[in-house]
C-alpha cells in the first residue's frame, strides 16, 4: 500500500508517525509546570489546615480557661493560678469599679454584701500540647459581710 503513495506523500505519513524529540520535551515542561503548581497549592492547604488546628486548641483553652476561672471570687483572690487536669490558667484581678454595699428589697438598707467589678488577665496553658492563651475577662467579686445582731437591751 505504501508503494503506491508518492514520495510527498510518505513524506508526511512518516512526519506524522510519532512524537518528536521538542514534542516530548513541551510534554514534559507541561507536566513539571502543572506538577509544581500543584504542589504549591497542596502546600498552601497545608499551611491553613495547620493555622486552623492552631487556632482551634487555642480557642478549646481558651473556654476551658473561662470556665475554670469563672469559680474564681477575684474580691477574695485578686491572684492565683489553678490546675485542672492539663489546665493551668493564672490571673491577676483590677478592680474597675469601687466596691460597693449591695441594696436590698427595702429602700434605703444595704444588704449584707459587698461587691465589685473586676477585670482578670488569664493565662491560661495546656501542659501536654503546650498550648498558650491569653486574654482578660471581666468578672464580678463579692464578700459577705459578718452579720451583726442587735444586742438585748
Amino acid at each position: 500500500m505504501t508503494a503506491r503513495l508518492g514520495r510527498a506523500a510518505r513524506a508526511r505519513l512518516h512526519a506524522t508517525a510519532g512524537f518528536g524529540l521538542l514534542e516530548a520535551i513541551v510534554a514534559l515542561a507541561l507536566l513539571a509546570g502543572s506538577g509544581l503548581a500543584m504542589f504549591s497549592w497542596i502546600q498552601q492547604n497545608m499551611q491553613a489546615a495547620s493555622r486552623l488546628k492552631q487556632h482551634d486548641q487555642e480557642a478549646r483553652l481558651m473556654l476551658s480557661a473561662q470556665a475554670l476561672i469563672e469559680t474564681v471570687n477575684p474580691m477574695l483572690q485578686p491572684q492565683g493560678a489553678l490546675e485542672a487536669g492539663d489546665l493551668r490558667a493564672q490571673w491577676q484581678a483590677e478592680a474597675i469599679e469601687p466596691e460597693r454595699r449591695n441594696l436590698a428589697f427595702a429602700p434605703g438598707i444595704s444588704g449584707p454584701f459587698r461587691i465589685g467589678l473586676y477585670r482578670l488577665d488569664v493565662q491560661a496553658r495546656d501542659l501536654r500540647q503546650g498550648t498558650e492563651v491569653r486574654f482578660e475577662q471581666w468578672q464580678i467579686g463579692m464578700e459577705r459581710d459578718a452579720v451583726v445582731l442587735a444586742s438585748p437591751l
